[in-house]
């Protein structure tokens, strides 16, 4: 056989090396969640893990408070990339200095994005000496309110600061090349800026702004980073409630653990298959 037909199996070994020890990590994990865990002299499978994960209200909290922020967070952000790029795009911005400064974020680590919250909002932060020195007290107090509260306001924060610029990076090239094409032949025609951007822009970039928000919405989900640093300390979010798990001197807490990781892996990808599902177009009878 020639050396051209091994070729592409070459270049594919790469890739294919990295996702088999993915899977098989993944294997191993969720193995480890059914208590299958023959270096702790553990090889029997047992449900009971997962049994406590459903029967805890304090994981389900956790499971809930990750969704909550998560749902949240991707919505503001995909909600605000959108309009973000459709002003970027419209004012021909798109690769001037504006945009550089609005890309920014994106090449923050966030740790870096938490630590940034910290010194933003928390009690001695800049937000509130701003406050205080303005004579506005109360404003100054309710500084430190966004971190570490119920609401998670911190947290969201810090996701939507984060991730917009990714977001608007991703829809800039459909929008920006509808926008040269049937945007153009719409204004020619008499449309105006609104009409062009709900009757024309968002139905045929809805498939990328659903991906978007998709990706967004993982990344959210399973970051452990800025909930860490910014969330309460009980109940905890999922990821943080994982790693806690896993961290423990006390080994028998490590089937736990990954029972609860393999929840949230499942939970996922069940919202990705719900989330891809929508139709391609927010609405029928769209232009092609």
């Amino acid at each position: 056989m020639k050396l051209s037909k091994w070729k592409p199996l070459l270049l594919l070994a790469p890739l294919l090396l990295i996702l088999g020890m993915f899977l098989a990590g993944l294997a191993h994990g969720i193995l480890q969640g059914f208590g299958y865990i023959p270096e702790f002299g553990m090889t029997e499978f047992s449900l009971d893990y997962f049994r406590s994960v459903f029967s805890d209200h304090q994981l389900l909290y956790s499971v809930a408070i990750s969704l909550y922020i998560a749902s949240v967070s991707a919505s503001a952000t995909t909600a605000l990339a959108v309009l973000l790029t459709y002003a970027v795009v419209t004012l021909k911005k798109e690769h001037g200095f504006l945009y550089a400064v609005f890309r920014f974020p994106m090449y923050i680590p966030w740790v870096v994005t938490g630590l940034l919250m910290i010194h933003l909002f928390s009690g001695g932060g800049w937000l509130s000496r701003f406050f205080s020195a303005l004579g506005l007290t109360g404003m100054a107090a309710a500084m430190s309110d966004v971190l570490h509260s119920p609401s998670q306001a911190g947290i969201i924060i810090a996701f939507v600061w984060a991730s917009t610029p990714f977001a608007s990076y991703l829809i800039l090239s459909v929008m920006a090349s509808i926008k040269d094409t049937l945007g153009e032949a719409a204004a020619n025609l008499g449309a105006g800026f609104w009409q062009r951007f709900w009757n024309i822009m968002l139905p045929l970039s809805f498939p990328v702004i659903r991906s978007t928000f998709l990706i967004v919405f993982l990344s959210c989900f399973g970051s452990y980073e800025i909930p860490v640093l910014l969330g309460m300390t009980r109940p905890r979010a999922l990821p943080v409630e994982v790693y806690y798990l896993y961290s423990q001197q006390n080994l028998t807490l490590r089937p736990h653990a990954m029972a609860l990781n393999t929840v949230m892996l499942l939970i996922s990808l069940l919202l990705a298959g719900l989330i891809l599902l929508f139709p391609d177009r927010l609405r029928k009878g769209d232009a092609p």
